[in-house]
């Protein structure tokens, strides 16, 4: 029995919940508690007061970056969009070259034709001018020819009983005569 006693005895003063043991577990609570506020204060000053400023300053660079960068969006599109004009300007100046040049060189094909074609004719009408003032110097040359050969032959058959001067003539006239009949005729 005094086995069974001690074995009592102990196990009351070794039970989880007796006076004792509560009471260290409550001391080891509060210093508990007292250790995790004295932490959180320490904690709170010295690191999560730089860590805030720390998220602070980060969120305002990257809140300055975003900014920058809808303002850079916001000039590239202003870029693009003037670039857009100025090559639209430059289609429309082009075209508007292209046309006036196709003008310019219809206006230069026009006059050159129109050059050429007047200097064609100025060409011809000298040409036909030059066969005409031909035609009548061969005419007279044959006229002339024509009368010479025609007094040379009455002469021989009529002899020197009609003056060379009066055969001349007749023969003038009638070789011109004969040649404007024949001129006509060819025409």
């Amino acid at each position: 029995m005094a086995a069974a006693e001690e074995v009592a005895a102990t196990s009351s003063e070794s039970s989880l919940f007796s006076p004792d043991q509560f009471a260290g577990y409550a001391v080891t609570a509060v210093f508990t508690i007292i250790n995790v506020l004295i932490a959180y204060i320490i904690i709170k000053k010295l690191l999560f007061k730089p860590i805030l400023k720390m998220m602070k300053a980060r969120q305002d660079a990257l809140n300055a970056e975003l900014d920058a960068a809808a303002k850079s969006k916001e000039e590239a599109d202003k870029v693009v969009a003037q670039s857009k004009e100025t090559i639209d300007d430059a289609r429309r100046q082009a075209t508007t070259i292209m046309e006036e040049a196709r003008e310019n060189a219809s206006k230069q094909s026009d006059l050159i034709i129109n050059a050429a074609i007047e200097e064609s004719t100025e060409i011809t009408n000298r040409a036909e001018e030059d066969i005409a003032r031909m035609r009548r110097v061969a005419l007279e040359e044959m006229k002339d020819d024509i009368t010479d050969l025609a007094v040379q032959i009455a002469q021989k058959v009529i002899g020197d009983s009609v003056p060379e001067k009066d055969l001349r003539s007749r023969a003038a006239r009638n070789t011109e005569e004969i040649i404007n009949l024949e001129v006509k005729k060819s025409e």
